[in-house]
């Protein structure tokens, strides 16, 4: 099946407490709400590409938790993941794995507008005011060590590299999305990758809006040439040389959002491995 990536899930349970407080977070970060189910009160937000579906879920055992990922496909008639079925509260097709809280969205690319046209009341069609910069979401960091959720992205067509510690790679060349399974627990996804055009100005929105950022460690930066001047400066962290870079920062979670946000500016450095997550695994432990 050719799945290409279209946008996230996340989920509140309001039997645990208001999702006013996952409401602020995302308008902090700098999604904005646009759209809302007629009559389930799903929404979308965005922020440029980068969409997240949110809605209620009384299943799962916190009040806001990161809970699937939504593929555009050719047709229907391609999907082939067994136990997808068509959901009223979203008006799309989803596979849902109670055993861990994680749901896999289908949705065909002929159709799309049409069922957020059908089933969606358009809130706020305005263009954003709060955007950080970010772009799109290119990647996810998932716990996962009993081999179920890499076996349903295997499905969806997505290959997997040799482990590395305890990572595994999994990438398609037909969504360029990048999925990094932690074997460690089965906690579910961890983070969000989401590349910017401009991460110093991503970086100092997120500043200038108080939204805690890792404080960083800086190596030697001489292969970094003009640009080691504003990595040190920004304080984000560098991997690669001028030529070739991934400059990233990372937004740790907090209780209204349990997610890490890994933000980053790329130049021909595609892929993201399992030393940069554990370098950032071991700095978050001392901060």
């Amino acid at each position: 099946m050719k799945a290409n990536f279209s946008f996230l899930e996340y989920s509140y349970n309001p039997d645990l407490g208001s999702p006013a407080k996952l409401y602020q977070r995302l308008e902090e970060l700098g999604w904005t709400l646009r759209s809302r189910h007629k009559h389930s009160g799903a929404s979308i937000w965005n922020q440029n590409k980068s969409i997240i579906l949110l809605r209620e879920n009384i299943e799962i055992p916190c009040k806001f938790k990161p809970t699937g990922i939504g593929f555009m496909i050719p047709s229907l008639t391609d999907i082939t993941l067994k136990n997808t079925e068509f959901d009223a509260d979203t008006g799309f097709y989803k596979h849902e794995n109670k055993l861990h809280n994680f749901n896999i969205y289908l949705v065909s690319e002929s159709i799309m507008n049409q069922k957020v046209e059908d089933n969606y009341k358009v809130i706020n069609d305005r263009p954003s005011s709060n955007s950080a910069g970010l772009e799109v979401t290119t990647g996810l960091i998932i716990n996962n060590n009993d081999g179920i959720i890499q076996s349903l992205f295997e499905q969806l067509g997505f290959d997997s590299e040799e482990k590395q510690g305890n990572y595994t790679r999994l990438t398609s060349a037909v969504s360029k999305f990048t999925i990094m399974i932690d074997s460690s627990d089965n906690t579910g996804i961890r983070s969000f990758i989401i590349d910017t055009q401009d991460v110093f100005r991503s970086t100092a929105l997120y500043s200038i809006k108080k939204v805690a950022l890792l404080d960083v460690e800086q190596d030697n930066l001489d292969a970094f040439g003009k640009l080691a001047h504003k990595i040190k400066g920004y304080n984000v962290k560098a991997w690669g040389n001028e030529e070739s870079y991934s400059l990233e920062n990372v937004i740790p979670a907090v209780d209204s959002f349990p997610t890490d946000i890994i933000f980053r500016q790329r130049r021909q450095y595609l892929k993201i491995n399992q030393y940069t997550l554990e370098y950032y695994d071991n700095l978050k432990s001392t901060q």
